[in-house]
């Protein structure tokens, strides 16, 4: 199973914006062409432009698991923060997979993905769904509250700001099976050009 590999980028401190100049990338994949690789080659960028692909799916399948293995502390202020964070990239990373993200980048299509399987179709559009009510808005949830609270006193009105969210732990591994079900769907879809690219190429092609 393909999936790309992570080579983290440190920026300076400062007060600039922090971003991956040409000159720090070339010196951060130094290592890589040291061993012979060639960056972005002509001639494979129908198979490059999934490297998007593959990084959504990691990223949805890793936050998904640090949701499922890291329990809510219950009146944890940043434990919550921490959990909503990673619960949201999740279901970000996963919708990515299924939504336009610019030129040459693929897309796939729900239909094809979950064709023959009800369930999978369910899992799909529920992760849509929370991605629409808390990813992107905050106004009609089943897992958010909003809530202002007032309490008057003779002298004063005293007012609170609340906000209630549940982290739907119980449904984290049909997300994580929703994720594997996709994988194996891209898989198989690298797979076939893969082939063809042997082909083409007259060389055997291994993932590294």
């Amino acid at each position: 199973q393909p999936t790309p590999g992570l080579l983290t980028h440190r920026t300076n401190g400062g007060n600039t914006m922090s971003t991956i100049t040409d000159e720090d990338y070339k010196t951060h994949m130094t290592p890589i062409v040291a061993e012979g690789f060639t960056l972005d080659p002509p001639g494979f960028e129908r198979l490059s432009s999934w490297t998007h692909m593959l990084m959504h799916l990691v990223n949805a399948r890793t936050t998904f698991e640090w949701v499922r293995d890291h329990p809510v502390e219950l009146g944890e202020l940043e434990n919550s923060l921490r959990q909503q964070a990673f619960f949201v990239a999740g279901i970000m990373a996963y919708c990515r997979c299924f939504a336009s993200s610019g030129s040459g980048v693929p897309m796939l299509d729900a239909k094809k993905v979950y064709e023959g399987s009800d369930d999978g179709k369910q899992i799909h559009e529920r992760l849509i769904g929370l991605r629409n009510s808390i990813a992107a808005h905050t106004d009609a949830s089943d897992i958010v509250r909003l809530t202002l609270a007032v309490k008057e006193e003779p002298e004063r009105l005293v007012i609170r700001h609340l906000w209630t969210m549940a982290i739907p732990v119980n449904e984290i591994a049909d997300f994580l099976e929703a994720v594997a079900h996709t994988e194996h769907f891209v898989t198989v879809s690298l797979n076939k050009y893969l082939n063809r690219l042997e082909k083409d190429r007259g060389k055997t092609i291994e993932l590294d």
